[in-house]
């Protein structure tokens, strides 16, 4: 997912995500990520590896985050929780070489309880992306004269 800082700097960061119908919802903590998105709604989004590096000739879908709250966000969290299974919780929490892991700082009792939460997690927000409908290249196309 790309986002653009204050100067419109673009910002590239991986997501687990879920599709529900034409909107996209993820999970991120609360941070310098909802903060530019709070500021600039309009992101991108594009198939990548674990690192966040673009797959080659993948489309780039453009849409409008928006943050959930209460009950939509519970059930946001289920869905993706049921999507992505024990790692949901797991991975997060984990070192993985090469990935910036925004949780790094809590103690073993704190991630313990965290991956067995079936909530959202209290420092974490659920984010929808209502994706706009793919552009359509028109072709104009003239008729043979007779």
């Amino acid at each position: 997912m790309r986002t653009y800082d204050p100067h419109g700097v673009p910002i590239d960061t991986p997501v687990w995500f879920a599709l529900q119908g034409s909107t996209l919802l993820f999970r991120t903590k609360r941070g310098p990520k909802t903060r530019r998105i709070a500021d600039r709604p309009e992101v991108e989004l594009q198939a990548c590896d674990h690192r966040g590096r673009p797959l080659t000739a993948a489309p780039i879908h453009r849409g409008t985050a928006t943050e959930l709250h209460g009950d939509e966000a519970e059930t946001a969290n289920r869905l993706l929780h049921r999507r992505y299974g024990w790692q949901w919780n797991v991975i997060p929490l984990i070192r993985i070489p090469g990935v910036v892991n925004v949780h790094r700082h809590l103690g073993w009792r704190e991630r313990l309880r965290r991956s067995r939460s079936r909530s959202l997690w209290p420092d974490s927000v659920i984010m929808a992306v209502e994706l706009s409908p793919p552009s359509r290249s028109v072709r104009c196309f003239t008729s043979p004269t007779l």
